[in-house]
């Protein structure tokens, strides 16, 4: 047998070994999940037990089931969408610092909703999320036709025109802000800073209904994209398309982070934190770094939350800056570690 064959044969003989081994980190991740999630609902500025619901107390079962529990799932969906999409962009860019927010996604999400306050529509329900999530769709669409250059995309440009876009929202953002009725600034800021306090279970719903979505495509193109980490070239002579993947994988992953922002606001870091400690503990094959990264980054956010929640309780913090927080430090431990 040849070299080639016998490459291939050990190919053949390692992929359900690995398969196998990819059940134990979500098992454990999923009972974490889990758990933070038990915990964050039985914790809150209320101190209200599940024997009260058990004893049909009315006022116990809205606290915990319509508003501590709706937050909750909400949470643990958001911070697997931003997750997800973390990990789709790194490995589309073949860049570590590739995320939503670098990439123009959110500041798109960020400048509709403060046009929209600024415009006085935040007191219509549902307006802002809507043109928060048009923007993030058309900011996408900009950076992606910026980026294109004979035909391809090329992804340095694809960076750069993230980074000049955001330039271009914060200064959108600043000057809507400026001319926003008073009344409606303090809850555009907030929304700014990354807020859960409205969570809904109808943006539970849509936002499942969008996660879904959205890993059953990746999943399905997973093989593709993996083979972007090998460089464009590579992929090509191993008959990927890879305009189309790339395309598919910025749309899906962009329409995804626009629901989440829309949703929440600017949450940020789990994009970029969470893809990084998945790959130092388990798998770097994206495959496997899918619904690990999932997993993870619902369970950082869920925990987040709690914390925002109930710090300086009965007040709030901004559940975005504990996540840059909690960030930061790892990324600039990341890169004293690395020199």
């Amino acid at each position: 047998m040849n070299s080639h064959g016998e490459s291939a044969a050990a190919s053949a003989t390692v992929r359900p070994l690995r398969s196998r081994t990819l059940w134990r980190p979500v098992i454990l991740l999923t009972l974490i999940l889990l758990a933070t999630i038990a915990i964050s609902v039985s914790i809150g500025a209320a101190d209200v037990s599940w024997r009260a619901i058990a004893s049909g107390d009315e006022i116990a079962r809205a606290i915990l089931l319509r508003i501590r529990l709706a937050r909750v799932i909400v949470a643990a969906l958001i911070g697997a969408t931003l997750a997800v999409s973390g990990v789709t962009f790194q490995t589309l860019l073949r860049n570590p610092l590739a995320d939503p927010f670098i990439l123009g996604v959110s500041g798109g999400a960020a400048c509709g909703a403060a046009i929209a306050t600024a415009a006085g529509l935040a007191r219509l329900p549902g307006i802002v999320p809507l043109v928060a999530f048009a923007g993030a769709c058309g900011a996408t669409a900009a950076v992606f036709l910026l980026a294109r250059r004979r035909g391809r995309t090329d992804t340095t440009r694809l960076l750069l025109s993230g980074l000049v876009l955001n330039a271009f929202f914060s200064a959108l953002i600043l000057i809507a802000f400026s001319l926003s009725p008073q009344s409606d600034l303090t809850a555009a800021l907030r929304w700014m800073m990354g807020t859960l306090a409205a969570a809904t279970w109808s943006d539970a719903a849509l936002l499942a209904v969008l996660l879904a979505a959205a890993m059953a495509v990746l999943v399905f193109a997973g093989n593709d994209i993996r083979m972007l980490a090998f460089g464009e070239d590579d992929a090509r002579a191993r008959g990927v398309d890879v305009e189309r993947v790339k395309l598919v994988g910025f749309a899906v992953a962009s329409i995804i982070t626009g629901a989440a922002v829309a949703v929440s606001g600017i949450i940020g870091f789990v994009g970029l934190l969470v893809p990084h400690v998945v790959r130092l503990i388990w798998q770097r094959d994206f495959r496997f770094l899918l619904p690990l990264c999932a997993i993870a980054g619902a369970t950082l956010l869920v925990a987040a939350d709690l914390v925002s929640r109930i710090a300086i309780a009965p007040a709030e913090l901004p559940v975005g800056a504990f996540t840059a927080l909690l960030g930061v430090p790892f990324f600039l431990s990341l890169l004293r570690s690395e020199r």
